[in-house]
């Protein structure tokens, strides 16, 4: 492909760390954000679906790359818009029982984590939240992670009824015992203002 942006022209050319540079940078021209997705250079890839400024079309190039590293960037970030039976096709697909990639999938579909600017703009449907609830490992029930499910716009009131039955930890240390009675709290706050949207309506 050719292009008219002389650094979008000269990526097969530079050093790693100049294309990294160019991936970070929010102002990087649209040619060379192209020319950066393309290149087989996954660090810079990685950089480049970080990128709050990457365009359309190279965040679509970008999620046809293999593996789930770059899909949850772009899907943290709110860069990936998908319907709604494919946030579980996807989950499935490259996160379910990927034990390395938590801390991702957790991004991918619950957002960034709060506060997060992106946070509103994930979309995983309430069916998915729920299932990814039942699959979180035993050290993953924890007050930060539960949390983000009871934040999230599409939590269910089923889901925050459950978090909001949530039974302390068997280590029954105050800090615990006090940090859940805030998580249940918190849920049980989500379940009245769910509650009422569905009166109104």
């Amino acid at each position: 492909m050719e292009y008219s942006s002389p650094y979008a022209q000269n990526v097969p050319n530079m050093w790693n760390h100049e294309v990294v540079a160019l991936a970070k940078n929010r102002f990087t021209d649209e040619e060379t954000m192209l020319a950066i997705a393309q290149w087989d250079y996954r660090l810079g890839q990685s950089y480049l679906a970080a990128n709050e400024n990457i365009t359309d079309e190279a965040a679509k190039v970008l999620w046809e790359k293999r593996g789930y590293v770059l899909k949850s960037e772009l899907l943290r970030r709110g860069r990936i818009k998908l319907k709604k039976n494919e946030y579980a096709e996807v989950y499935r697909k490259y996160f379910k029982n990927n034990n390395r990639s938590h801390w991702r999938m957790m991004g991918a579909f619950l957002g960034g984590g709060y506060p997060h600017p992106h946070q509103k703009e994930n979309r995983t449907p309430a069916s998915l939240l729920e299932e990814i609830y039942n699959d979180l490992p035993v050290d993953e029930v924890r007050t930060y992670t539960l949390e983000r499910f009871i934040l999230h716009q599409n939590c269910s009131l089923e889901l925050a009824i459950r978090i909001s039955t949530t039974p302390d930890p068997p280590k029954r240390q105050h800090y615990y015992h006090q940090s859940f009675d805030n998580l249940r709290r918190k849920a049980l706050m989500k379940v009245a203002e769910i509650t009422k949207q569905q009166l109104q309506r």
